[in-house]
């Protein structure tokens, strides 16, 4: 009998674990990746005071002139106390339509934010053109995409 009901609480606790679920990221920090492995939030030891589920989905509804995909971090409005690192790869290959970087300098890319219903740049973003990635600092959970300048 105790073979079978921790078998069945094995199964159940590996059932409740899907993408959809996120990372769970505590005091001890973490990073969270999208599922295409485009977009990951490097969250500090300290940024969080407990334990939460934290994941990133793609938005459908992008606002205009954006380059590449639109996420969501949930949960959104979430406030941390240190500020987390957001990276999102640029590298592409000729089979990747999600992100199209034609005619568009590396520098002019700017990471974006929703907040109160607005968008608004990323005041820290960092470039790294050997990387191939665009980076920025963030204090809350929101969506987030790039748009040119």
């Amino acid at each position: 009998m105790k073979t079978t009901l921790a078998a069945v609480l094995c199964f159940s606790v590996l059932a409740g674990c899907d993408a959809q679920d996120g990372e769970t990221v505590g005091p001890r920090g973490g990073i969270v990746m999208s599922d295409d492995g485009r977009l990951a939030l490097d969250v500090p030891a300290g940024a969080l005071d407990e334990e939460v589920a934290i994941r990133i989905e793609v938005v459908d509804d992008a606002p205009r002139g954006t380059v590449g995909t639109v996420y969501a971090i949930e949960p959104a409005g979430l406030a941390l106390l240190f500020p987390a690192e957001l990276t999102y790869d640029l590298a592409t290959d000729e089979s990747d339509r999600s992100l199209d970087l034609t005619d568009v300098q590396m520098d002019d890319l700017l990471l974006i934010t929703e907040k109160n219903a607005r968008w608004q740049p990323l005041a820290d973003r960092s470039v790294d053109v050997d990387a191939q990635t665009l980076s920025a600092s963030v204090l809350f959970l929101s969506s987030y995409a790039i748009v040119s300048r």
